[in-house]
């Protein structure tokens, strides 16, 4: 009877030995899933970072555009009185043809009488 207990002892034995190298395996397998989840989290701060960095440049470019688009209106404007004023010359250039060309034929007229 001593020595089934004594097998049983030693079955128990080699299975808690086998018990503890799973452990140990699992600490280390545990071990390692800890750094990866820590290289994560660098990982994921790096790019929280850079998250913050592409939103200051949205915010920038998003102001640069509002200048962009108050001078692209200013100059709109400038050009529509501009092409106001240069049909207003073209009119009055038309007209001093006209006014020329009546005084060409008025002194056509006065030397026609001399």
């Amino acid at each position: 009877m001593e020595k089934q207990i004594l097998e049983i002892l030693g079955r128990l034995e080699t299975k808690i030995n086998t018990m503890d190298d799973k452990i140990t395996v699992m600490e280390t397998k545990v071990t390692g899933i800890e750094t990866k989840v820590s290289g994560i989290e660098t990982k994921i701060g790096g790019i929280e970072s850079k998250i913050g960095l592409m939103e200051q440049d949205i915010k920038e470019l998003k102001q640069s555009q509002e200048r962009i688009e108050k001078k692209l209106e200013s100059t709109h404007e400038q050009v529509e009185r501009t092409a106001e004023d240069i049909t207003s010359i073209k009119k009055d250039i038309n007209n001093v043809e006209m006014i020329t060309a009546n005084n060409w034929y008025d002194i056509a007229k006065i030397k026609a009488i001399k």
